[in-house]
């Protein structure tokens, strides 16, 4: 019963990993296509935000 309730919680957690990514990988696309489009350095600023996600979004709308 154990094993049933870990492999669940495993893969219920992989989902969650894999979707976290996915919002990370978007988010930093749309800040790089933003900031090239704005003669900003997109690269740093996508990289800043597949890191950190949503903070790094709102630091890249503070400093926009």
């Amino acid at each position: 019963m154990t094993d049933d309730r870990t492999r669940r919680y495993a893969r219920r957690l992989a989902r969650l990993a894999g979707a976290t990514a996915a919002v990370h990988v978007a988010l930093a696309w749309f800040v790089y296509r933003d900031a090239a489009d704005r003669d900003v350095s997109g690269a740093l600023w996508a990289a800043i935000t597949l890191v950190g996600g949503l903070f790094g979004l709102a630091g890249y709308l503070r400093r926009r």
